[in-house]
């Protein structure tokens, strides 16, 4: 929850082909209405206005596809843009949340804004690698500035990584990029997976660095993860926090995929970063500053839905998982992952529409993450119908 909250644009393959449908979800706990506006890009305007509370929370529909607002155009990408991106804020201090979700009939993706705690000024580009070879197969960061004269410095990439510039795949073959951005502009990278080999990782695990705080968001649009699957392809977006909001140790939940396509995938910080998972005193691998290590999916304690697994690093990381909603390899999906701290809320209140993602009805269940010294009794659900 917070009182201000930045949406930074994303880049799909082409129009469509990942998203078309939009829509951002609004809710509180707070139980008195206030007031939330939102504003595009730079502008001073509020581009619309909502009242929410506890029991009405909002939701914001969004023109269709590359609508160049949440999404842009090949035309928008690699260059500095002052009428993209969303930024979110309560007129009275009032916090809130805000959830971006997007589907185009065969793919529904999900975004949870960070809020304030997403704003900093060193990130890792966060993903998992795509090894999907159809068309319109992309991976995607996106950058939002808060404050006037942001110096903005991308490396650490491969250097044979190749970013889209308006309508050329390859048009931005630089080894380190540097751009200067005004509160409320942003800016868009795209590794158009098929331009060239270094674009299925060599992304990952990028540094992000600024001199002054601006927000990012980042995954695949569309992506795969089984190399041999061919025709494989999701939506998988999240929006991380700073290197200086990490931790050391996480816990993740199975959902219900193969085990090639449910693990965690860990970004490090620092050299000689030890990854040790299920209390083992023995390190799995060990990574330096911006290396990645997917951690199989056997380590999980089982091969269920609902299945968990505890990974530990001796350093801050990263920690983004790679989930599935069922057995075949084209249902894939990404998340951030908080680290375990004492400043985990106890309470969620509320999701708002929870089956509902930009008009596309979901199934499945909700994941609750507890310790075993919680009873059961104590871990209460409810389920609240809301209308708009």
């Amino acid at each position: 929850m917070s009182d201000l909250h930045y949406l930074p644009p994303l880049k799909q393959g082409s129009n469509n082909s990942s998203v078309r449908e939009q829509t951002i979800y609004l809710s509180t706990p707070l139980t008195t209405s206030f007031t939330v506006r939102a504003y595009r890009g730079t502008s001073a305007t509020p581009i619309a206005t909502f009242s929410i509370s506890n029991t009405s929370p909002a939701k914001y529909t969004l023109p269709n596809g590359d609508n160049n607002i949440t999404m842009v155009q090949n035309s928008n990408t690699g260059v500095i843009l002052t009428n993209s991106g969303l930024r979110f804020e309560s007129t009275g201090g009032q916090k809130f949340y805000v959830n971006y979700r997007g589907s185009s009939g065969a793919q529904s993706t999900s975004l949870t804004a960070k809020g304030r705690q997403a704003m900093g000024t060193a990130f890792k580009w966060g993903g998992a690698p795509n090894y999907a070879t159809t068309s319109d197969i992309s991976n995607s960061l996106g950058i939002m500035a808060t404050e006037n004269n942001t110096t903005v410095n991308i490396f650490g990439y491969d250097p044979n990584c190749e970013f889209q510039l308006g309508g050329k795949a390859g048009g931005i073959t630089s080894n380190t990029i540097q751009v200067v951005l005004n509160a409320g502009e942003s800016y868009v990278l795209e590794a158009y997976k098929n331009q060239a080999i270094a674009n299925v990782d060599g992304w990952l695990g990028a540094s992000v660095q600024s001199d002054k705080n601006i927000v990012i968001s980042n995954g695949g649009l569309n992506y795969g993860v089984v190399a041999s699957s061919g025709g494989s392809r999701d939506a998988g977006i999240d929006q991380p926090v700073p290197e200086d909001n990490l931790g050391k140790e996480y816990i993740f939940v199975r959902g219900g995929g193969r085990t090639d396509t449910e693990f965690p995938i860990i970004i490090g910080t620092q050299n000689n970063t030890q990854i040790f998972v299920n209390g083992s005193a023995t390190a799995i691998a060990t990574i330096n500053n911006g290396d990645y290590f997917i951690v199989p999916g056997t380590n999980y304690s089982t091969g269920s839905p609902g299945a968990n697994m505890y990974v530990r690093t001796s350093k801050d990381a990263y920690a983004h998982q790679n989930l599935a909603d069922s057995t075949g390899v084209q249902t894939v999906g990404l998340n951030f992952v908080a680290p375990l701290n004492c400043l985990i809320p106890d309470t969620v209140d509320n999701i708002p529409d929870i089956t509902d993602a930009a008009g596309q009805t979901l199934t499945g269940g909700n994941t609750i993450i507890a310790s075993t010294t919680t009873p059961d009794v104590n871990i209460v659900y409810r389920w609240l119908w809301s209308g708009y």
